[in-house]
């Protein structure tokens, strides 16, 4: 490397650096943050430091079960098998639709919207879901969601998750605010950037690589 600092990271964790330093993270102090992309991600932040865990995959919100398992059947579908945009795409695919509509205005217009809706009807309660498993465990400030899409289709998922989170009972938890990232789909590539310069330069120096414990 040229004498040059490296820190590895998982990518929605990188995603994540980007909106603690340049996004929503200069205000707010612990957050989930949600990546939809690919395959769903996201990192965490408490008391405004990235935590990894103990193996790095802190904030690992795709891996998380949708549900109880059934005795003696298959396990419960994780997060990312549901609000993945892979899905999105298999579902256009389905229906004689070009497979990239999700990252402009084609996605929320004829003939594309009906798919669009159907996979927001799936990905919106399962990641409310995900969410709420979250808070309890957590006591956040917030959950960011940002993602390689359209901003208007972010909308759109923003307001059907927070309908979604409607439907749980909050008696003794506190309901996290949840708000669009302001990055976008550059996020990996810019908190990628970001990371070792912060680790190694930022007053904190410990800001971005504070392990579980």
């Amino acid at each position: 490397t040229g004498g040059l600092p490296v820190e590895c990271v998982k990518d929605t964790a990188a995603a994540c650096v980007a909106e603690l330093v340049a996004g929503r993270g200069r205000s707010i102090r612990s957050f989930v943050y949600i990546f939809v992309d690919t395959f769903i991600g996201g990192g965490l932040v408490l008391d405004s430091h990235l935590i990894g865990g103990v193996t790095g995959n802190a904030g690992a919100v795709g891996s998380m079960p949708m549900g109880l398992p059934r005795q003696f059947g298959a396990p419960p579908e994780q997060l990312l098998n549901i609000a993945s945009l892979w899905n999105l795409e298999a579902r256009y695919a389905k229906a004689g639709l070009h497979r990239d509509a999700w990252a402009d205005a084609r996605a929320l217009s004829a003939p594309w919207l009906p798919v669009t809706q159907a996979w927001l009807g799936a990905a919106c309660p399962a990641i409310a879901l995900a969410i709420n498993s979250a808070a309890c465990m957590l006591d956040l400030e917030g959950v960011i969601i940002d993602g390689s899409f359209d901003r208007e289709l972010l909308a759109a998922l923003l307001r059907q998750v927070e309908v979604a989170l409607d439907s749980y009972s909050w008696e003794g938890v506190a309901r996290p605010q949840v708000l669009a990232g302001t990055i976008g789909s550059d996020a990996r590539a810019i908190g990628g950037a970001l990371l070792p310069l912060h680790a190694n330069f930022a007053p904190d120096r410990d800001l971005f690589l504070k392990s579980a414990g």
